[in-house]
Order: structure tokens, then C-alpha cells, then sequence
């Protein structure tokens, strides 16, 4: 189940940076979008933790896959 919490928490962190783009682009409304996707990035980032993952390798994992992601979205 750690796995996919984790996975929840990667995808969460990139629909929250594409609404951080959004809303910095001048579209103000997409930042309560921001705030919940990252709260919700965050709860499962948690939940990963505490099915035993370790922080290094979470935390690792999370923002690589984050980054990766995020820039494969921004090309699109």
C-alpha cells in the first residue's frame, strides 16, 4: 500500500505544480487548486511514511518522479 500512497503523492505534487504555472500565468482562481493538491501530496507523502517506507528513500523517489514528471507535462 506504501507504493501507492507514494504514487498518489507524486501525481498530486505535479497536478499542483501545473496549477501553480496556471495561476502565475495571471489565472489567480487556480491557486485554492495549488493549496489542495499539495495538502493532498502531502497526506499521502505521510501515509507513505507511516506504512514504514523510509523518509531517504520516499522523499528520494517523490521528488525525482515530481521533476521528471513535471517537466515531461510542461513539454506538452
Amino acid at each position: 500500500m506504501q507504493w501507492v500512497f507514494l504514487c498518489g503523492a507524486v501525481i498530486c505534487e505535479v497536478i499542483g505544480t501545473i496549477f501553480l504555472r496556471l495561476a502565475s500565468a495571471g489565472k489567480n482562481a487556480y491557486y485554492a487548486a495549488v493549496a489542495v493538491a499539495y495538502v493532498i501530496a502531502f497526506t499521502f507523502l505521510t501515509l507513505t511514511l507511516n506504512q514504514g517506507l523510509g523518509l531517504g528513500v520516499a522523499y528520494g523517489i517523490w521528488a525525482a518522479a515530481g521533476v521528471a514528471l513535471t517537466a515531461i507535462a510542461s513539454k506538452i
